[in-house]
């Protein structure tokens, strides 16, 4: 589907969390230009009780297949996967991990298919799945097992900075283990490609390093001169603007003064720190280097106040707005 009525779905996420008020919430909005292209893999029986405690939510309408979609109406691809009784709202159950792991599978299924542009992912809950027996640690490891993908990356975007992950879901130990110059150089490559696509030109990348002082010239670390500083120098060589590597406790606060648009970070907690700490409520999380489009929001299932209809919609409204684009640059 290459045209402008391109449709995009809006997976549910764990039923127990935010997800499906703030997916209601964001296609309620009357003022969201892109609003008709979207619909909602979830659960109509999930969904209907919720929309009644939404102010000025708009009707829901079963779709019959993923093509069946009307103007004007919220569109739910009913997957019948749980009910209302099965679960209790604000918890972690085995339940909600299947449920949320089916909707995620059918959004993978319809993009590979072509039937849709891209997916927007609400929240799961990493020890729901677990719960579940689902073997992943969370909807990265999903998408890139399910659509073949060896080179990926979680990018997460927030007032124009970019930041790629080299390492996301863990421990410690682990991650250290996995900074090598390969494994660097193709997160700044990936990174790049989408700074591109997404309509840069030319975009000056920063990659921090994994020790503090950035190794301080091996005083605290030989990581950076061994992989990180060979890995600059390769992607350098092949046309990218990139420097570094920068100590990981300055270069958010440069790039977001406009100095970098993008930020490769060694591990998960050096950029989601720096940027959840400055917007919890308008990150996007993008997983670049994938053949399909995904993005989601950027915080999680929030079971604290799931179910209290106070929950934020503006990360979804942005990740929506990020698949848009993303399809426009991309095709």
């Amino acid at each position: 589907m290459n045209n402008a009525s391109t449709l995009f779905a809006i997976t549910m996420g764990d039923p127990a969390g935010i997800g499906p008020e703030i997916a209601l919430k964001a296609l309620s909005l009357a003022q969201f230009p892109v609003q008709e292209k979207f619909f909602i893999i979830g659960d109509l029986s999930i969904l209907r009780p919720i929309s009644r405690e939404i102010k000025n939510c708009a009707e829901l309408r079963e779709m019959r297949s993923e093509t069946d979609f009307a103007f004007g109406k919220i569109n739910v691809y009913n997957m019948n996967l749980i009910s209302p009784d099965a679960f209790v709202t604000g918890k972690p159950q085995a339940a909600c991990g299947r449920a949320s792991y089916g909707y995620v599978l059918k959004g993978i299924e319809l993009c590979l298919k072509g039937s849709i542009g891209g997916i927007v992912t609400n929240p799961i809950s990493k020890e729901a799945l677990s719960m579940a027996k689902i073997p992943y640690p969370g909807h990265t490891e999903i998408l890139a097992d399910k659509t073949g993908t060896n080179n990926f990356s979680m990018m997460f975007a927030l007032d124009n900075v970019h930041v790629a992950h080299v390492t996301t879901h863990v421990g410690l130990r682990e991650a250290i283990g996995l900074i090598t110059k390969d494994r660097v150089l193709g997160h700044i490559m990936l990174l790049h490609k989408t700074l591109v696509q997404l309509g840069f030109e030319n975009p000056a990348i920063a990659v921090g390093g994994l020790n503090p002082h950035a190794g301080e010239n091996g005083l605290f670390g030989d990581e950076e001169r061994l992989h990180i500083i060979p890995a600059i120098a390769e992607a350098a060589k092949q046309g990218v603007v990139v420097t570094g590597p920068y100590p990981p406790d300055t270069v958010f606060m440069r790039a977001f003064k406009g100095e970098f648009i993008g930020v490769v970070a060694m591990l998960h907690d050096h950029g989601f720190v720096a940027l959840k700490s400055r917007d919890f409520e308008n990150g996007v999380n993008i997983t670049i280097g994938l053949p399909i489009i995904r993005t989601s929001v950027g915080h999680g299932t929030a079971f604290d106040i799931a179910g209290k209809g106070i929950a934020s919609e503006k990360s979804l409204l942005a990740a929506m707005r990020a698949a848009v684009l993303l399809r426009k640059h991309t095709y």
